[in-house]
């Protein structure tokens, strides 16, 4: 009989465990398609350098799915979400690019260009992992993310990546 009962206790305990590691998991959204390992000097971390141990390289995080109502025109076909902080200095000129795209180009793929500021949408970037910016995402209609590029990026590879992956 005592034993019966250590072994439920056991069990009881490793349940509770089991269910608080599930909490204190980020959701599905969040969840992300690539970590990498290096990330290029130049993109902004929003993690303080000195709470990074110095025996680990910097990395960042890219979201592989993004709600699409919590965006501006969430019925358009295609998204391109620009998470960016005003202490950035490269974001500027990446949002810049992104909306030099000719209208033509817009009009055509039903495209979508939102800039997701830090101070402005701290919840989206923290909902979505955000950890370095600039960061551009293109983004369907379903809110996969099908494409995304980090660090500067000019409005001639945010072209290329449109031609690749959108089809009129």
């Amino acid at each position: 009989m005592s034993r019966t009962l250590i072994s439920a206790a056991v069990i009881l305990v490793a349940l509770s465990l089991a269910w608080l590691y599930q909490r204190s998991r980020p959701s599905k959204v969040a969840q992300t398609q690539a970590r990498h390992s290096h990330t290029p000097h130049h993109i902004h971390h929003h993690i303080p350098h000195h709470a990074v141990p110095s025996y680990t390289a910097p990395s960042y995080t890219v979201p592989t799915h993004l709600e699409r109502w919590d965006f501006a025109h969430p019925n358009s076909e295609w998204l391109i979400a620009i998470f960016t902080s005003k202490t950035c200095s490269t974001c500027a000129a990446v949002t810049q690019a992104a909306q030099s795209l000719t209208s033509e180009k817009l009009t055509t793929h039903k495209l979508a260009i939102q800039e997701v500021e830090y101070r402005r949408h701290r919840k989206l970037h923290s909902r979505y992992g955000i950890s370095a910016v600039p960061l551009a995402v293109l983004v369907n209609n379903v809110g996969t993310v099908v494409a995304s590029l980090a660090g500067p990026t000019t409005a001639e590879e945010l072209a290329e990546v449109i031609n690749k992956h959108v089809h009129t």
